[in-house]
């Protein structure tokens, strides 16, 4: 972080020390640890699942494994995305540095350092619940695959249980105990680097959109706190402070925008089609082969609320400065302020939130959009197969 910039006012801390680790933030030579993520993940589950397929027949199957396959390609496909546009996100990490510097009132100072240790403990306890869900998608089929081994029933030949179902090379990885531990090792491993990506995705996205809630939030504070200033040139000085830090917040939001916009149609185009494709699976094999399936649903459906509730919530705050000014009697306030005012105004105006490649907003309604979608295609392939 900027040695100019106080530790209680530092922002992203989490993300960008996530971002570091795998040398997206920093020198840029670094990159070629992403690449290694990457590689791991390409060899021990994207290349097996499109080359070899599932190993077993039926469209159940297909599907499944076609679901797993976009899940786990998307979030490489996101970061990717995300290391394209990485310009956008350094500029986003300027602007956010320099409007935290501007503020230079005690409360609004502490409400920003309030934040960030806000912003910690989230991005903490996203990591948190991800590992969650990491620990029981690994768990539970060693666990299963484990009982089978030690109290096998009476003629049981039935195969082991896969944390993600593939044809794995020449391994007989359902009936071969050996085979089936060796799969375990690389699986998992490939399994922490789609979890540590998804862990990056969603803490960069999710805490990058709550700061620029908070921006948009501070400056409907400040005006509030307008009439409290001291009439004539000190009230003039604030509103043009103000003005520059709503400036400084659209800039942020911009930015957040060309960072996040095509992860987002990337993440909602995946989301119909795997959502589809789970909830077929589910249906046809509910059971404990289904659980994996469940899990990765879980995650998913996670991210996807998450995301929409809190673009929906930036279009709101962003919105909610313009009605700042409108309880503000800036009709007694003089014309030069008055004109300041209503540029405000005509901002506040504009929709602000974060859109899908600029064809949609990612809100609330979308969410429900997707779900419908989602569950239409599910009613067709159960139609049709």
């Amino acid at each position: 972080m900027s040695p100019n910039i106080p530790p209680d006012l530092q922002v992203l801390k989490f993300p960008l020390r996530m971002l570091r680790f795998v040398g997206l933030w920093g020198d840029r030579r670094e990159l070629v640890r992403y690449a290694s993520v990457v590689l791991c993940m390409s060899v021990v589950l994207i290349i097996p699942k499109a080359a070899l397929g599932s190993g077993k027949a039926g469209f159940d199957s297909f599907a499944r494994n076609t679901a797993e396959l976009i899940f786990f390609t998307e979030v490489c496909v996101s970061i990717g995305i995300f290391a394209s546009r990485r310009g956008s996100f350094e500029r986003l990490v300027e602007v956010l540095r320099e409007t935290v510097l501007m503020y230079e009132d005690v409360e609004l100072l502490g409400e920003i350092a309030a934040f960030n240790r806000k912003m910690e403990r989230f991005s903490k306890s996203y990591a948190a619940w991800i590992g969650f869900w990491v620990v029981l998608y690994l768990g539970i089929p060693m666990i299963f695959t484990c009982v089978k081994v030690v109290f096998p029933g009476e003629g049981d030949r039935g195969d082991f249980m896969l944390i993600a179902e593939l044809q794995f090379y020449w391994l007989d990885i359902r009936r071969n105990l050996l085979d089936y531990a060796i799969y375990l090792v690389f699986c998992s491993m490939a399994i922490f680097c789609s979890s540590y990506q998804s862990t990056l995705k969603g803490a960069v996205i999710l805490v990058s959109i709550q700061y620029g809630t908070k921006l948009f939030e501070l400056v409907a504070m400040s005006i509030d706190r307008l009439g409290n200033v001291k009439e004539g040139i000190a009230r003039k000085n604030q509103l043009r402070e103000i003005v520059n830090l709503h400036k400084l917040a659209f800039q942020y939001t911009k930015h957040l925008e060309d960072t996040v916009c095509f992860m987002m149609i990337n993440q909602i185009l995946n989301c119909i089609l795997i959502w589809c494709l789970m909830m077929f699976y589910v249906s046809t094999n509910f059971g404990p082969n289904a659980v994996c399936v469940i899990i990765l649903f879980a995650v998913l459906m996670g991210e996807m609320i998450a995301y929409c509730v809190n673009g929906s919530k930036l279009a709101e705050t962003a919105a909610a400065v313009g009605h700042a000014v409108y309880r503000y009697p800036w009709y007694n306030e003089p014309t030069a302020m008055q004109k300041d005012m209503q540029l405000i105004i005509e901002r506040a105006q504009k929709p602000t939130g974060i859109t899908a490649a600029k064809f949609y907003f990612v809100n609330i309604e979308r969410l429900g959009l997707v779900v419908q979608a989602s569950y239409s295609y599910y009613l067709i392939l159960k139609k049709r197969f």
